[in-house]
């Protein structure tokens, strides 16, 4: 089974307020929204090719309200688009993978919900008819301030355990570490990965040596979805470009492992990284390689 990551959903106090950051702000393209009164309010946002974010607004389904109640509004699960839901199913239930729920539809898709060894929500879709949900496909984005969705990330206790599970259950590589006494970060990518296509990443980071907001977040949250990170050509510039246009700072830009690095807040409060791409010499190394490429050893 191949597991090919598609979106990922963020819970939202009011999806309008978060359409501001993601769209007015940040330039991504709503490429579909689901309103039903009292029921359900859904808006999927993306900039990039192929990878989008579900904006979840209230009401919530009673998996949403538990991680509201324990983690706020914050990103809640990511979502792996498979062939076959009912197979997916089946052979993650057979590797004794926690099951949230059994397969159902929803909108557009038959779905069903896993949790990884932290406790973490993931869901498994196929779509259920040739409709698909819209992504942003034919944008340009050669500015230098444009931002492209880049990964989503995993904080953990345990670093290696975490890898295993993406790696042995869903099928997903590691290509670059950056790792010391088996804690720091790494980039997962699934099977489907290709540098111009499809180019959404896992990220996952666990102690020792964490920064200090990870540390704290960490120690307030426990093992969660931590943040989401866009590329940008020049990272000042686009910071500054998002900020003229209203996004909350976090932190200005700085340099860290060689690259620049800046910070916002959405519109409920959740930490938004912008950074430079990683280099296409260092990417294609590492897709080439067996093993994971040591971003330590450069």
């Amino acid at each position: 089974m191949k597991y090919r990551l598609n979106h990922f959903g963020l819970l939202c106090q009011d999806v309008g307020q978060s359409l501001v950051t993601y769209c007015g702000q940040l330039g991504n393209l709503m490429t579909s929204r689901w309103y039903n009164r009292g029921q359900f309010d859904l808006a999927f946002v993306g900039n990039g090719p192929d990878t989008t974010m579900e904006l979840v607004g209230p009401p919530f389904q009673p998996y949403e309200e538990a991680h509201r109640s324990q983690h706020g509004y914050s990103i809640n699960h990511v979502s792996f688009l498979v062939d076959d839901t009912e197979a997916a199913f089946d052979e993650l239930r057979g590797q004794g993978v926690q099951v949230a729920w059994e397969p159902q539809d929803a909108l557009l898709m038959r779905q069903c919900g896993f949790r990884d060894e932290d406790g973490l929500l993931f869901e498994v879709f196929s779509y259920r008819s040739p409709l698909q949900l819209a992504i942003p496909e034919g944008r340009e984005l050669h500015g230098a301030t444009d931002l492209r969705l880049h990964h989503v990330s995993i904080l953990t206790p345990d670093l290696r355990r975490a890898q295993r599970f993406y790696t042995e259950k869903l099928g997903m590589r590691t290509i670059l570490e950056y790792v010391q006494d088996d804690g720091g970060f790494l980039f997962l990518a699934d099977l489907a990965f290709d540098p111009a296509e499809h180019h959404f990443m896992l990220e996952i980071i666990g102690p020792p040596h964490l920064e200090p907001r990870e540390a704290k977040i960490l120690e307030a949250r426990g093992a969660c979805y931590d943040h989401l990170c866009y590329v940008a050509g020049d990272v000042q510039a686009a910071w500054q470009a998002a900020v003229q246009r209203g996004a909350r700072k976090m932190a200005g830009p700085a340099q860290e492992y060689g690259m620049w690095i800046a910070w916002l807040h959405d519109a409920d409060g959740n930490d938004l990284e912008i950074m430079n791409p990683i280099p296409d010499a260092i990417l294609e190394t590492a897709l080439k390689s067996e093993d994971p490429l040591d971003l330590t050893a450069l």
